[in-house]
């Protein structure tokens, strides 16, 4: 049997590196008596994979795993009990039997949205977004392997929405993970100062979804499977 579950994981638990959140749910899965699978040799392990990468020093509202079990357990089982095992900012939030051909999150989920808390007006970032979406180029320095190399952007980035919160905008992007240009969010964070936004005025920036992209529309990997 194979799982794919959604969970958040809040703002407590920024700094938790990749390697950091495998090891907090393997420890969970083992305190919940989920029945899950070993890999087989001389050092077996849980046959738990996450989806992409989080960024060290950010914080999100959905990322997703998948997990292979040895014996059937309902979804709402598994996330009973995992979130009783879990910390109370680490929570699953909905969760789907899958096909074992279904492809891994790694080599599924091509596009983020990360998003930015702005202390600007709705009509100064509105102007911002329109500046930025009719823009054939948007260069910043790399933060990726060929470090301070020029990097365009533009092509990775698929869609802008800006939204209210209390008094504050908050700019969502939708960038590309891996073609046409791996976006990163800290060099969105160098775009969004270079394009006129002060960085003290950034108060928070965190990812808000994973998505399969076709064409024009974005996927949750849980919508893809259903």
């Amino acid at each position: 049997m194979r799982l794919r579950a959604e969970y958040g994981a809040g703002p407590d638990l920024r700094f938790l590196s990749n390697l950091d959140m495998m090891k907090l749910m393997a420890r969970a899965l083992r305190r919940a008596e989920i029945p899950f699978a070993l890999s087989e040799g001389f050092n077996p392990h849980i046959r738990l994979s996450l989806g992409t990468v989080l960024p060290v020093g950010l914080w999100s509202k959905c990322e997703y795993f998948d997990l292979e079990l040895e014996q059937e357990i309902s979804c709402s089982e598994f996330i009973e009990r995992m979130n009783l095992s879990l910390p109370p900012d680490v929570q699953i939030t909905e969760c789907l039997e899958i096909d074992a051909t279904i492809p891994a999150l790694m080599n599924s989920i091509n596009c983020a949205c990360y998003s930015f808390v702005v202390h600007k007006s709705m009509e100064e970032i509105e102007q911002w977004k329109d500046n930025i979406l009719h823009r054939k180029e948007l260069t910043v320095k790399s933060r990726g392997k060929k470090k301070d190399l020029d990097k365009n952007l533009r092509p990775g980035i698929f869609k802008i929405e800006v939204n209210r919160w209390q008094n504050f905008a908050i700019i969502d992007i939708w960038g590309s993970v891996g073609e046409p240009v791996n976006v990163r969010y800290d060099e969105l964070m160098e775009l969004l100062v270079l394009t006129g936004i002060n960085k003290e005025d950034i108060l928070d920036v965190y990812r808000s979804g994973n998505y399969i992209r076709v064409k024009d529309n974005f996927f949750t990997p849980l919508e893809k499977v259903k």
